[in-house]
């Protein structure tokens, strides 16, 4: 936590694979929105450490969260070194673009430390309240401020309807077009039912890279691959797609490949108007509203 003479707010980026490379790119990218009452820190999943489950299962860090399998899997074996960090920071942000696992164990030892609390003080007033988000939470919440909007319509009398705007999601591997899919469907509508519309959701569209492969294939390649996957999911849709989540941690820094996918699909005009949303920026502002807010 933060002390008084320093920032207000503490707050922990929390990389759950073991790549250095990718916790460094956050850096520049956070210390850009000026908080200046806000300290963030960084967290990266120790290499060389292994954990023991109960089950005497022995895992390992995961160097590229490629799957839903790996983000179980860096879940946990990120816990039993983040949840002892859950008392030094008002806030903790998980930046890995997935339905992660982690979130969740953090938030039940945020509980555990908020009930001890309460219980050593007899009051929940003046217990200060933490806060855990992720990357593709922070960018769905985001996105659908952008796209929703109540209209005036006129039919024989004066009424109103939701704008037809959606949002969408590119992301790296073939992989997470389904697993991304079912975690929007999961967050707004059942879990589990993954059957209903989500008439808001253009859908996922992916690269073919993993997230390493991101920063180890050649710079055009990887803007050619942007490009082509945003322009395919706005042509996928008959709704405008007015915002688009940068689906991977990864990804951060390359928005105006997004964009010129945005351009080549829509013109220079409405091509410029699509919101691109960077998850860590959107999880972070969000964390730093609900720290100031005192939600």
């Amino acid at each position: 936590m933060a002390s008084p003479s320093g920032p207000r707010f503490s707050i922990l980026i929390i990389n759950p694979n073991t790549s250095t490379h990718m916790t460094s790119a956050l850096v520049p990218i956070l210390e850009n929105l000026g908080y200046s009452d806000v300290h963030f820190d960084y967290f990266t999943a120790p290499e060389n450490e292994i954990v023991t489950l109960p089950d005497g299962r022995v895992i390992h860090g995961v160097p590229s969260i490629n799957s839903g399998e790996d983000s179980v899997l860096s879940a946990l074996h990120c816990r039993q070194f983040v949840e002892p960090l859950v008392s030094k920071y008002d806030a903790f942000l998980v930046a890995c673009y997935s339905a992660h696992p982690l979130v969740g164990m953090i938030r039940e030892a945020i509980e555990k430390l908020e009930d001890a609390a309460i219980l050593e003080l007899g009051s929940a007033a003046n217990v200060r309240k933490k806060y855990v988000t992720g990357i593709f939470e922070g960018s769905i919440v985001a996105s659908l401020s952008f796209v929703s909007s109540f209209q005036l319509t006129w039919d024989g009398g004066f009424g109103k309807s939701q704008a037809k705007d959606a949002f969408g999601i590119v992301t790296t591997g073939s992989i997470w077009k389904t697993e991304l899919t079912n975690a929007v469907s999961d967050m707004l509508v059942n879990s589990g039912d993954h059957t209903s519309s989500l008439g808001r959701f253009a859908g996922v569209e992916t690269t073919g890279l993993t997230a390493v492969e991101l920063h180890t294939t050649p710079p055009e390649e990887v803007r050619r691959r942007i490009i082509e996957a945003t322009e395919i999911l706005i042509r996928g849709t008959p709704r405008p797609v007015t915002a688009i989540c940068m689906g991977c941690a990864g990804m951060a820094g390359m928005e105006e490949a997004v964009r010129e996918g945005c351009v080549k699909a829509y013109g220079r005009k409405q091509g410029s108007r699509v919101k691109i949303v960077d998850g860590v920026v959107a999880g972070a502002g969000m964390l730093v509203t609900a720290c100031k807010a005192g939600f």
